[in-house]
Formats: structure tokens, sequence, C-alpha cells
């Protein structure tokens, strides 16, 4: 009895292994979800070679100054741009499907121990085409130099 299930265990793993894995040219499915941590650096191009279902986002830069728009000084009670600044994040982002994808940016602004200093969120739709998407946050001065890196979190959905 013994021998009968070990060489029937033996006879599977052979035709297991014998056996191909996927068939030739199928996709492994993509994941809806990317995150990474980068250095907080301005004016500079950081690359995050993402793709996060079937969007594409090669590259990250983020930018400082002003006060922000006009209506986040409004929401936030007219700030002083000597108070407040506003962080932009520019992302190169590319759909190259037909059908439209929408991804959501979560910004996790840290500091030097991975404490959270502040957050951002943004979305964008993209339906076959190439484009710049730019996540802005309203933030008070003094807190920049405290920034250390950045949490970049993005998720992509069907539209």
């Amino acid at each position: 009895m013994r021998k009968t299930s070990i060489s029937g265990l033996f006879a599977l793993l052979v035709l297991a292994a014998l056996a191909p894995a996927a068939p030739a040219g199928a996709e492994e499915p993509r994941s809806l979800r990317f995150e990474k941590t980068v250095p907080y650096q301005t004016d500079r191009l950081i690359d995050l070679n993402a793709t996060v279902g079937p969007m594409r986002v090669a590259k990250v830069e983020f930018s400082q100054g002003g006060g922000g728009s006009i209506v986040d000084r409004i929401r936030s009670g007219g700030g002083s741009p000597d108070t407040q600044t506003n962080l932009r994040a520019t992302f190169d982002a590319e759909n190259p499907q037909e059908d439209e994808w929408v991804v959501t940016f979560t910004l996790d602004f840290l500091d030097r121990e991975g404490k959270l200093i502040d957050r951002a969120t943004g979305h964008e739709g993209l339906e076959g085409e190439t484009k710049v998407v730019k996540v802005d946050h309203s933030i008070l001065t003094y807190v920049l130099p405290m920034i250390d890196k950045v949490l970049i979190r993005m998720e992509a959905r069907l539209d």
C-alpha cells in the first residue's frame, strides 16, 4: 500500500514538472495598487516605474511655492503666503488602453523617523492618453524643512 502511494505521488510530481506553467503569450494579472517611498527632493525627477492596472507612471517631480490657488486660500481662511505654501507633485502618467481608468494618488509626507506630517490626495482619469497629472496641497511653511520622504500610494479602478 505504501509503495503504491509513493509511486503515485512520484508520478504526479513528474507530470506537474512536465506541464507548461502558463500558455505562451498569457499575461499575468496586473496589480491595481502601487506603493513606494521616495526622498523628498524638489525640482528633480524621481523614477517610479509604477504600473497600476494598465496605467504606467514613470516619474514624479515635487515643487513648492506660492500660497496655493485662490480656492485653497478661501478654504483655509485666507492663509498668508508667509505661513502657507503649495506643494505640487507632478506625475508622468500613461494609459495605453481605450477604457477610462481612474488613479487615486495618496501622498504621505513623512519626517526622518517615518512619522506622518501631512497627507495629500488627488485623482485623475485617463482614457487612451498620456498626461501630466498634478496633485496640489496647501501646507504650513514651517513644516517644509521637516519633510524627509514621501510615501506614494496609487490605486487604479476602471471607470
